[in-house]
């Protein structure tokens, strides 16, 4: 295994890459239903916030190191605008999944300390405190959660295009099986 920083750019000889890719692919979308289903039916928080925001947070993990061996993995490809467009489309989604994961570790904690009483007052609760500031959070969860699906839908589309555009033929080869 390759490695930058500590992190992991090849696996078994291939980019790592590709593979990071499916952890925030996979883990923000669904911590985004997950927000959404809390929202819909406020009943749900109680077993389904934490477990949300965890998932959340490791999305977020997973798109930095999908970001960082992507930044490796351009840097030993042919340059093309279809490249550049899915770095760029990249950045911002790292760059929204951080603030939905930010934002939902704000909920978790939220939830914890001043629903739950995790703790006894402090100025951390009565920050936390007032009920605009989880509606705040909430609204700002939710946009957040929908960009970075949005801009991860939108990445992943760039990159499968910039992999395949082109090699990929409209009829199958002689003799192959369809």
């Amino acid at each position: 295994m390759n490695q930058t920083f500590g992190l992991v750019n090849e696996v078994f000889g291939l980019p790592a890459h590709p593979l990071l890719v499916h952890v925030p692919v996979v883990l923000i979308p669904l911590a985004f239903i997950g927000l959404i289903l809390i929202t819909v039916r406020p009943k749900l928080k109680s077993s389904l916030l934490l477990p949300t925001a965890a998932v959340g947070f490791v999305g977020v993990l997973g798109a930095i190191l999908a970001s960082e061996a992507g930044e490796w993995l351009q840097a030993r490809v042919d340059e093309s605008n279809l490249i550049e467009q899915h770095a760029e489309l990249g950045e911002m989604s790292v760059n929204l999944s951080i603030a939905f994961g930010l934002v939902l570790v704000l909920l978790a904690a939220r939830y914890l300390l001043v629903e739950r009483k995790l703790t006894g007052e402090n100025a951390v609760t009565k920050i936390l405190s007032p009920a605009w500031v989880g509606m705040a959070a909430t609204v700002g969860a939710l946009l957040f959660g929908a960009l970075a699906t949005t801009w991860l839908v939108r990445t992943g589309d760039s990159g499968a295009k910039s992999v395949w555009d082109g090699k990929v033929s409209d009829t199958p080869r002689p003799g192959a099986e369809e």
